[in-house]
């Protein structure tokens, strides 16, 4: 039987015996020094991980809640367009119903073209724009500028 000496000889003054049993115990002790290090291994790899799996689950999350606000918002003004095109379209049709009508032809080239039937008469009521004594209708600038040269002469 050989004597071991330990890692520690300088500062301890004994030996280790080298036998089958010392050698049993000190392998046993290794292993599970080394199984307590994979154990602590494992334990941080596994708590690692879901963590970083929920850290990217976080993430998908906010950036669909963010996408899902964005479309929402989309969807918002797509309706609000609809139903001002839903208006026009109202709108337009009830132009062309009117415009069937040859009653309503008639009186729209009454107003706006000043057309009149036989033994009609038009009268013109100036606007309240118009109260000046100005003729309803558009001036050029030159009938400006000759009442301007008339009203110099005066």
């Amino acid at each position: 039987m050989t004597i071991r000496r330990s890692s520690n000889d300088d500062q301890q003054n004994y030996t280790k015996l080298d036998n089958d049993y010392v050698r049993n115990t000190d392998k046993a002790i290794n292993r599970k020094i080394q199984a307590r290090k994979r154990k602590m291994r494992r334990i941080g790899f596994f708590a690692i991980i879901p963590v970083v799996i929920i850290a990217f689950l976080v993430n998908i999350l906010f950036n669909q809640s963010e996408t899902l606000a964005a479309k929402e918002q989309k969807k918002v003004e797509a309706k609000e367009h609809l139903s001002d095109l839903k208006e026009v379209r109202d709108s337009l049709n009830l132009k062309i119903k009117q415009l069937e009508d040859d009653e309503y032809i008639a009186k729209l080239l009454r107003k706006d073209y000043f057309l009149s039937e036989k033994g009609e008469i038009i009268f013109i009521i100036p606007d309240e724009k118009d109260k000046k004594g100005d003729v309803p209708g558009k001036k050029d600038k030159k009938d400006d500028m000759s009442e301007k040269k008339g009203k110099k002469d005066d």
